[in-house]
């Protein structure tokens, strides 16, 4: 679970290395710490924010974070309380941010996200090590 503070980021990206190099997986740490760090920051950026039917649950839904091991693939997934769904933006040249997600695709063998009922979605990056 992450608390909604910046440094959550950084307490998922360490959660990430330390499941891959458990899985003996460290040639992919760094893509994915990279991943990790866009995901995360989306999640706490945009997925705290509630629309009209989840309104009521606000503070206590948490930002949920898993990995997952299939053989050489490894998945993060992100569980967050918001039901808007994750949108491939192209920023002006002078915008700060918003490239986040080009940078997940750009890296993952595969991303992706699904809603969850009643509320909610999952947003998912793949990697293979």
């Amino acid at each position: 679970m992450l608390p909604p503070r910046a440094e959550s980021v950084h307490s998922a990206r360490s959660f990430a290395a330390g499941c891959l190099l458990g899985w003996s997986m460290g040639d992919v740490v760094e893509d994915m710490e990279l991943i990790v760090s866009e995901l995360a920051t989306n999640a706490l950026r945009h997925g705290l924010v509630l629309d009209s039917r989840n309104l009521r649950r606000s503070g206590r839904e948490p930002i949920r974070m898993s990995m997952i091991r299939r053989d050489s693939l490894v998945t993060c997934v992100f569980a967050d309380p918001g039901s808007a769904a994750p949108v491939l933006r192209h920023p002006s040249p002078l915008e700060p941010g918003g490239m986040g997600l080009h940078i997940v695709e750009s890296m993952s063998l595969r991303w992706g996200w699904n809603p969850l009922l009643p509320y909610g979605k999952v947003v998912w990056a793949v990697l293979k090590s």
